[in-house]
């Protein structure tokens, strides 16, 4: 584990293995580094170094009070790529895939390819009152979060995982809720994704509930150039934590960025 400072902000970063591959994990809303965890078990260490960003408001980052937006957490996401240095493959989950887009339009000389996974599209998202109010009334509530969290899933991953969402939602900064709820999803930057020029690949879920196959089709690989997309069946929203193993054989699959 280490820190790193994004302006007045200090970000954790913890890296596992030793390998020539540089993964770097991004998560999504209300989560933390620790979606990933059961992924990264599945690669090699030995051939994967795998690095994991806490975004602000998250796991073991700060909690300031501004910056969850897009371009508040684009800018953590390009402290953490400014101090890995090594070519790297940005795998970002749901809202956090939203931000890789965002990167990725103007992107640092050492991001070399995306992994977008049940990705949030570049296109603004609508406010749903009555999710808004399920979120409302979730929020600090261990039982109510358990709930919205296996609503999005259709596994049901170990119980040691579960427990790992849960903590992450609960310890999830209040603004990082609900600045990103109802700012970061509204945002819009779709006219601009077909102008990403690196290897994009993206997974979605066959019965994802909130990103949906063909909705990811049309709005994120259908939008950017030479995107590729890989449906996985039976799964929802959290494949990190649903079908770990089979998004590292994906990730291994796609060997190094030549």
């Amino acid at each position: 584990m280490r820190y790193l400072h994004n302006g007045h902000v200090t970000l954790a970063l913890e890296s596992r293995g030793g390998g020539a591959r540089h993964l770097l994990f991004v998560h999504g809303w209300i989560s933390s580094r620790r979606m990933f965890y059961d992924v990264v078990a599945q690669l090699d260490p030995a051939r994967f170094t795998s690095h994991l960003l806490d975004f602000r408001g998250a796991g073991l980052s700060d909690r300031p009070p501004d910056g969850h937006d897009v371009a508040g957490y684009a800018s953590d996401l390009r402290a953490a790529l400014g101090a890995l240095g090594e070519s790297v493959e940005v795998v970002a989950h749901s809202g956090g895939a939203k931000v890789a887009q965002f990167v990725a339009l103007e992107p640092p000389p050492n991001l070399r390819r995306l992994v977008l996974v049940a990705p949030a599209a570049a296109r603004a998202a609508a406010v749903d009152p009555k999710h808004r109010a399920l979120a409302e009334r979730a929020f600090g509530s261990r039982r109510r979060i358990a709930a919205f969290q296996r609503a999005a899933m259709t596994r049901r991953p170990p119980s040691e995982t579960m427990e790992r969402l849960v903590e992450d939602a609960l310890v999830a900064q209040r603004e990082a809720w609900f600045g990103w709820y109802d700012r970061g999803r509204s945002e819009d930057f779709s006219d601009r994704v077909g102008a990403i020029g690196l290897p994009t690949i993206v997974v979605a879920g066959e019965r994802d509930p909130l990103a949906p196959p063909a909705r990811v089709r049309r709005n994120v690989s259908g939008a950017i150039t030479g995107a590729v997309l890989v449906t996985f069946k039976d799964v929802g929203h959290n494949i990190p934590v649903e079908m770990p193993a089979d998004l590292a054989r994906l990730l291994d699959a796609l060997g190094p960025v030549t």
